[in-house]
């Protein structure tokens, strides 16, 4: 007697959808959200799905909705430094120097959560950092970026190349000794220096880290001594009692 195969009864081409009343044939789910591209999947004379589908967005769909966070994304263009406009940010080079995983312990247990460090600069003078944290790295990446964008700043150079001067500057336990060097010299210093520099558009200078090599400490000893330890010639001119042009004179040569 032959025994009688069983097998697992076909499903029907029928769903419950969010927002629909009742379990019908699969609709157009973009219309529901833009996402949900497909259009309702046919079944063949044989009963089964196809996938091929044709989609609605046949290009990158609007992936930015997903991962926009209300508060932390918006960048007012009122708010941007030296007249920049949110098509110039798009132009930046952004540089994510610093990812990990932090904890932090509560009654509850520990909390675990993404930290990242991002420098964004358009290599002309013009640059910031910003730290980010959040459950996902590529959301903590993101926030970094926007903050680094509201935190711009201006940096001076000579001849749009190097610094003014030697500086040596302390930030915590982290030493670093910044040395201004002739043209074609290249970057010759830390990592992380070498990709802030690149940021800022600074071509010609070396620096060591003494101390301790942190990465936070490295990278803001790094912004706070191009901004609060450089002295330009109109500074020097003023405490002198001397015309700029001397002082240019003196320290950095003859100029026409």
């Amino acid at each position: 007697m032959a025994r009688q195969r069983t097998g697992a009864a076909r499903i029907p081409a029928t769903a419950r959808v969010p927002g629909i009343d009742s379990p019908t044939k699969l609709h157009d789910l973009s219309a529901i959200h833009p996402l949900l591209d497909h259009y309702p999947r046919q079944a063949d004379q044989e009963g089964n799905m196809n996938l091929a589908t044709e989609k609605l967005w046949p290009s990158n769909p609007p992936l930015d909705d997903m991962l926009k966070t209300q508060g932390e994304d918006d960048i007012d263009e009122s708010t941007l430094p030296h007249g920049l406009t949110k098509d110039d940010l798009k132009r930046f080079l952004k540089r994510t120097l610093v990812v990990k995983r932090t904890s932090n312990m509560t009654t509850a247990g520990k909390i675990p959560s993404m930290y990242a460090l991002v420098v964004v600069g358009n290599g002309q003078g013009i640059a910031g950092y910003g730290e980010g944290k959040d459950d996902e790295v590529a959301r903590a990446v993101r926030k970094a970026t926007n903050r680094a964008m509201r935190n711009l700043t201006a940096f001076d150079r000579y001849d749009d190349r190097t610094i003014y001067h030697d500086i040596d500057h302390k930030f915590h336990a982290t030493k670093i000794q910044f040395r201004s060097r002739p043209p074609g010299f290249g970057n010759r210093c830390n990592h992380y220096i070498h990709e802030i520099c690149s940021c800022i558009g600074i071509l010609d200078i070396s620096a060591k880290v003494w101390g301790s090599r942190n990465p936070m400490n490295v990278i803001k000893a790094t912004f706070e001594a191009f901004t609060q330890k450089q002295k330009l010639p109109e500074d020097i001119a003023r405490g002198r009692g001397k015309r700029v042009v001397d002082v240019q004179h003196t320290y950095y040569g003859a100029s026409e």
